[in-house]
């Protein structure tokens, strides 16, 4: 392939990418010169300084007074738990109590197997619309980090408790951020690299390097690596992903 088509190749196939560079701000180019945009990534791991838990505590019964009670024992069990661990008062915070009916909920008759009656509807219906469900939020802020361990199990056994996974984070972010965005870059600079050389043109320069763009599917893995890492990892990782801007010449 001639070395005219195959720059108007590459711009062709630049300008379809979804990192393809805005005519708007698209840089003066000399004559055989393209434009191209690629992105890069990076993650920096380090050890967390807060875990933040958020539980939801729950009892059921047909007696609302019961239901608030066995509510109240639970998030006392849990808080004498915490405790014991070494974790203070402070770092656990109780929300408000609800109170709500327990209705008939799902299909759980095989019709296939057994039909009920109308009566026996009616009744098992009235049955569940008497139950009580009384349930409470609770926030844990722990920064001892030795207890983390400790306070997963306490938190994901203890019956009565729905806990999520804990998002695990650094006091302060700043100084892992700039490394992974060092790393996005530097990762940004072999990739227009290595797309130059596979068609036989160089960098001859970076124009800027910007965010790009964010989409559902760039968003993802970042927050499937804190939801897993919080459910059994004890690493905080920092990603960050950039876009570079670089000039492509002949060789």
């Amino acid at each position: 392939m001639r070395t005219g088509a195959l720059l108007l190749f590459v711009a062709a196939f630049i300008s379809s990418t979804p990192l393809a560079a805005h005519e708007a701000n698209a840089p003066s180019l000399a004559p055989g010169e393209v434009l191209a945009q690629v992105s890069g990534s990076g993650s920096v791991r380090s050890q967390p300084e807060v875990a933040r838990f958020r539980l939801v505590v729950s009892a059921r019964n047909n007696d609302a007074t019961k239901a608030v009670a066995a509510c109240d024992a639970t998030v006392q069990n849990l808080k004498n738990k915490l405790r014991a661990l070494g974790v203070p008062d402070r770092a656990i915070t109780i929300m408000p109590q609800e109170m709500v009916r327990v209705g008939f909920m799902g299909n759980e008759t095989d019709t296939s197997q057994a039909t009920l009656g109308e009566s026996s509807i009616t009744a098992l219906l009235g049955a569940g619309a008497q139950g009580k469900l009384a349930t409470v939020g609770v926030e844990i802020e722990l920064t001892q980090m030795a207890h983390l361990a400790a306070v997963r199990k306490i938190v994901f056994e203890l019956d009565g408790v729905d806990a999520q996974p804990p998002i695990l984070s650094l006091l302060d972010e700043t100084s892992a951020r700039r490394s992974a965005v060092a790393q996005a870059v530097a990762k940004a600079k072999q990739e227009a690299d290595a797309y130059a050389n596979a068609l036989g043109l160089r960098v001859v320069r970076v124009t800027r390097v910007f965010d790009p763009e964010t989409t559902p599917q760039s968003q993802l893995w970042p927050q499937m690596i804190r939801l897993m890492n919080g459910g059994n990892g004890n690493e905080v990782i920092t990603y960050a992903r950039v876009g570079l801007e670089a000039v492509l010449a002949p060789r």
